[in-house]
């Protein structure tokens, strides 16, 4: 006779040491504090925040995973400097996914959706920062993504959100255009969304996302 198995487990734990101090690395990389390259010390950034260097191995095995940061054979960890062939991959594989995600979510998205993105809208012209405007760039194609209602499509699109918002950071977004151009894509998209129009959202994401791309390459200096 099988029953339900018994296991002693602990309380949940919202969220670990490793987990605030990853939090805050991220932060401060995609804010420009940390730049693209540069060293991360194990035993200086365990002092900063006071803890033991297990909580920032745990940090620094995430940021690997996220792609934020690259760990060399000798132990030593630097934040990831993006190459032009990482970039080229980057788009390559986002183009699909959120292709997939636009037609999906034509079929499944609601109201509460398209509501959320003339939030993200409103939001995203009264931004002043490179980096606020990454994230709430982010933030409308993640909705999108949501209203897919795919599971896995959305697990695949995280891996490389973090990804995405680096190539941003480490592109020149301080210009009055940018904010602009955002804007009004996301504005024709959202309409296309709303009339169930897949074959124009798709365009008009393909279109986006290959302005965005073409912009990035543009802009990025080979180091």
């Amino acid at each position: 006779m099988s029953g339900a198995a018994i296991f002693n487990l602990k309380p949940a734990v919202r969220q670990t040491l490793g987990d605030s101090v990853a939090d805050s690395i991220r932060d401060a990389i995609f804010g420009g504090l940390i730049k693209p390259g540069q060293r991360l010390a194990e035993s200086q950034i365990a002092s900063t925040f006071k803890v033991s260097r297990a909580p920032v191995r745990d940090a620094f095995a995430s940021l690997e995973k996220e792609g934020l940061v690259s760990r060399e054979a000798n132990g030593g960890t630097t934040v990831a400097q993006l190459s032009r062939q990482d970039i080229e991959e980057i788009c390559t594989l986002r183009l699909p996914l959120e292709a997939l995600a636009v037609q999906r979510a034509v079929q499944h998205g609601k109201e509460d959706d398209w509501a959320r993105l003339e939030n993200n809208i409103r939001t995203t012209e009264k931004v002043t920062s490179p980096q606020e405007l990454a994230q709430m760039d982010l933030d409308f194609h993640e909705t999108i993504v949501k209203a897919a209602n795919h599971v896995r499509l959305l697990s695949n699109w995280l891996n490389l959100r973090s990804q995405i918002q680096l190539i941003m950071v480490q592109r020149n977004l301080a210009d009055d255009g940018s904010r602009r151009g955002t804007v009004q894509g996301h504005k024709e998209l959202l309409k296309a969304l709303r009339a169930r129009d897949e074959a124009q959202a798709v365009a008009l994401l393909e279109l986006h996302l290959k302005r965005q791309h073409d912009w990035v390459v543009s802009s990025f200096a080979e180091k």
